[in-house]
């Protein structure tokens, strides 16, 4: 595990120097928290859970999964500070590049903290969750502030705890961490812990990623077309497509791509999001969207070339589909995780995107966007 670990691991001579080099002031930063109320922040799930209390942001009534809370505003490259304290027993994350929904630490990343200093791998205080442990631990006592330092500049990855250098991280290096997303939310978990914070900053950095396209205005279908019985609307930013057979395209065709949604299905709904299609009936491909563990193309797969390895989605809960359209090549995520792939797809690489919906029931997308790959 060790060795893996270190194949992505920079020098930590050359972190200390970029930290030093750095010379960040008080004044480059922006403050993330007001210290009088939630400004700035959205809780995800049921609220209620955090509370701002003698100036400090407060994991006051903990709701647990899949309750978060989140910034307002995405963030790709960054230098953010901040302190915590402990009161007891804790164990909570800090997220990174979080997505809207799914599993968070998965599409992006987590860092653990825990109120001790037990050796748990990457589950450690400062370990980047189920990847990556700490160099060394470095959290103070419960009731003392531990003051955390992250700067992502994918993609290098350091994170300073208390003025010791814990991660020094090539993100491209690494199998386990070269797909996650360069782009997202900064988050507080929801645990069953009292953790306070306080002194939240951040100073962005320049985007490097490519940029992203909203296909959808949120207000109507313009820069759409529909083809057979499916009813499809837009309800409160939503695409939704409903009752029957038939599919939603895009006026545009997009070739070298890739593309991401979030989706939520009714129980059974049996539905897909088209590529490389000329028309409905014409060419491309689909990437599945079923939630049965059973089926032969279960939600992810690459229908009829690579079915999906796993269903990590359930109906009735918003989840992510991201996949790469790239010559003979498409991969698919569902919730972060790579669940079907295939190296032998037709030429070119060129075509409408579309929804598909075969069945009864209701399958809503949320926030289609694509991006060039050229």
């Amino acid at each position: 595990m060790r060795g893996s670990i270190q194949a992505f691991r920079l020098g930590t001579m050359v972190a200390a120097l970029s930290f030093a080099e750095a010379g960040l002031r008080a004044d480059d930063f922006a403050p993330l928290f007001n210290g009088r109320d939630l400004s700035g922040w959205v809780e995800m799930g049921k609220p209620g859970g955090f509370a701002v209390e003698e100036g400090t942001l407060l994991l006051k009534t903990p709701q647990n999964y899949p309750n978060w809370l989140r910034t307002e505003k995405e963030y790709e490259n960054f230098v953010l500070r901040l302190e915590y304290r402990m009161s007891g027993w804790c164990e909570t994350g800090l997220f990174l590049h979080a997505p809207l929904y799914g599993d968070l630490a998965e599409s992006g990343l987590r860092i653990h903290l825990r109120h001790d200093r037990t050796e748990e791998g990457s589950r450690s205080t400062g370990g980047i969750y189920d990847v990556a442990p700490p160099l060394t631990l470095a959290n103070k006592p419960i009731n003392e502030w531990n003051a955390l330092e992250i700067h992502m500049d994918w993609p290098v990855l350091r994170v300073k705890l208390n003025d010791v250098l814990i991660q020094d991280v090539n993100l491209e290096v690494s199998d386990a961490l070269r797909g996650k997303a360069r782009r997202g939310y900064i988050g507080l978990d929801d645990l069953n812990c009292r953790i306070r914070y306080r002194s939240l900053q951040i100073r962005e950095l320049p985007n490097k990623d490519r940029k992203w396209t909203s296909l959808s205005n949120g207000k109507d279908l313009k820069g759409w077309t529909s083809e057979g019985k499916v009813q499809w609307v837009v309800q409160d930013g939503k695409i939704v497509g409903s009752n029957g057979d038939g599919f939603l395209f895009t006026e545009e065709s997009f070739g070298a791509f890739e593309f991401k949604t979030y989706f939520r299905t009714t129980p059974h709904a049996n539905g897909g999001v088209l590529y490389r299609r000329s028309s409905a009936n014409r060419g491309g491909y689909e990437i599945q969207i079923y939630n049965q563990p059973g089926a032969t193309n279960p939600t992810g797969s690459i229908y009829g070339r690579a079915g999906a390895t796993a269903v990590p989605c359930r109906d009735g809960e918003w989840c992510e589909l991201r996949f790469i359209s790239d010559g003979a090549y498409t991969g698919v995520w569902i919730n972060g995780k790579k669940v079907a792939e295939s190296h032998g797809l037709q030429l070119p690489d060129q075509g409408r995107i579309g929804f598909q919906m075969h069945s009864e029931g209701r399958v809503e997308y949320l926030d289609p966007k694509i991006r060039s790959l050229r």
